[in-house]
């Protein structure tokens, strides 16, 4: 699903990770994000992938919606806002106050689900990624 969510946002060279990758960080030992599936059938239809973070400007713990992804066939029945609601639902039985995500500036449909269901658009904040050669020489400076 977040090779499909790659493909239909970024296009087909976007990179996604791995099978092992999921294994290690969403079940295994270095367990860093949460997976919430839905199911139809007995078939993955639709995913949402979260972390817990900290808000310094808030002074509060926060759910991070790193990905989501709802199935073509899936779409218009419910399941958007259902995830965001286990997401806010996990992350209030962990202390946590807001639901933070970024969304791709070309998907409007998207945008426009977020501002529906009570998003706001972030004033002050914009995504930078230190990467590739950046990163790995950013230590030896």
């Amino acid at each position: 699903m977040i090779a499909a969510l790659a493909r239909e946002t970024v296009g087909p060279k976007q990179e996604v990770l791995t099978a092992e990758a999921v294994r290690r960080y969403a079940f295994g030992p270095e367990k860093i994000v949460e997976p919430i599936v839905a199911e139809r059938g007995g078939a993955v239809v639709a995913t949402l992938i979260l972390y817990e973070e900290f808000s310094t400007w808030r002074g509060m713990k926060g759910v991070h919606v790193l990905d989501i992804y709802i199935a073509p066939e899936a779409r218009g029945r419910g399941l958007g806002r259902r995830l965001i609601s286990e997401a806010a639902n996990w992350g209030r039985a962990r202390g946590a106050g807001y639901v933070r995500l970024s969304v791709d500036e070309h998907n409007l449909k998207a945008v426009n689900f977020y501002e529906a269901i009570g998003f706001v658009e972030s004033a002050h904040d914009r995504v930078f990624i230190l990467s590739g050669d950046a990163f790995r020489t950013i230590g030896d400076a």
